[in-house]
């Protein structure tokens, strides 16, 4: 029995400090502080003290004060049944602890440093450039805590009133999403995304899209140099990205089966992985394209070497 008590006592210390139970809020009931504030036209003040997470992501607790009413207005009896009322759900554990980091800081500390790296460089640029020059302006002094719906809701849609194109709105909503979504997970923020469900409007097409036609096409490779001919055929012919066309390599080729695979992406000088898994294929090419590859390759070509960039 006395082993028992003893756990337990322990086990009350260290909670009491943070320790086994650190990252849980615990059930206290308070009554807070009633004070006037003001002397002019004094006013009745609730201080009360409530759990935050804190920048390490640990539960902590801080000081919290509201207005009541004026002093002329009431007695002091009646502001203590306000402030009752004000920390009922409080006291009743219906509250949930929420951070006291700001974006700026979250995307400065946490964000870019250990979350972005995981991400191809294109949307490490994309997110660096959106975050740059929309969000950290409008959001970056605000707690993620106090970042709402209809916060980024009306945001998206001014910046588009704005003469933000719909795809960029839809990377920004999407970039929004990834910042509460990683702050959640890591135990930054309590609750629901607020970005989740932010709603664009119907997307229309700035410009019809034209393709070349056959004619076109011939007219375009008869003017053209290589290695851009067959870059550009091969564009036509396959329906490939750029990058993917870029990061060809010799041993991607069956000259045989007239068949290439597609394992790799180029851009901006970084080779990496295709846009999405499903990307990763192997295409049937036509013998033209086949034979155009052949001219191309050298008479002992490298397995390695990049069919045209090298």
């Amino acid at each position: 029995m006395a082993a028992i008590l003893h756990l337990a006592e322990k086990q009350g210390e260290s909670s009491q400090q943070g320790g086994w139970q650190k990252h849980m809020a615990r059930r206290r009931y308070q009554r807070g502080t009633v004070r006037k504030r003001g002397k002019r036209q004094p006013v009745w003040e609730l201080q009360w003290r409530e759990d935050c997470i804190t920048l390490e992501g640990k539960i902590g607790r801080r000081w919290r004060s509201c207005q009541l009413g004026p002093v002329a207005e009431m007695t002091y009896r009646q502001a203590l049944k306000l402030a009752d009322a004000h920390l009922n759900a409080l006291n009743q554990g219906r509250v949930m602890p929420q951070s006291t980091i700001t974006l700026e800081r979250f995307v400065e500390r946490n964000f870019i440093p250990d979350a972005l790296p995981a991400l191809k460089a294109s949307t490490q640029r994309l997110y660096r450039s959106l975050l740059t020059v929309h969000l950290l302006p409008a959001f970056g002094h605000y707690r993620l805590s106090d970042i709402t719906h209809l916060d980024l809701q009306r945001f998206v849609l001014l910046k588009m009133r704005q003469g933000l194109g719909w795809e960029r709105a839809n990377q920004l909503r999407q970039l929004a999403s990834k910042l509460m979504a990683t702050a959640s997970k890591w135990g930054l923020l309590a609750g629901e995304n607020p970005a989740r469900g932010i709603e664009l409007p119907e997307k229309t097409w700035v410009r019809v899209k034209h393709a070349l036609s056959p004619l076109q096409v011939n007219q375009l490779l008869a003017i053209l140099n290589e290695p851009v001919r067959t870059l550009a055929e091969t564009a036509v012919l396959t329906g490939m990205r750029i990058g993917e066309i870029l990061a060809l390599r010799w041993q991607d080729v069956d000259f045989n089966l007239c068949h290439m695979r597609i394992e790799r992406a180029y851009c901006r000088g970084v080779m990496g992985t295709p846009k999405t898994k499903s990307s990763r294929r192997t295409i049937p090419i036509p013998p033209s394209l086949c034979q155009a590859l052949i001219q191309l390759r050298p008479s002992e070509p490298k397995s390695e070497a990049l069919i045209l960039l090298s």
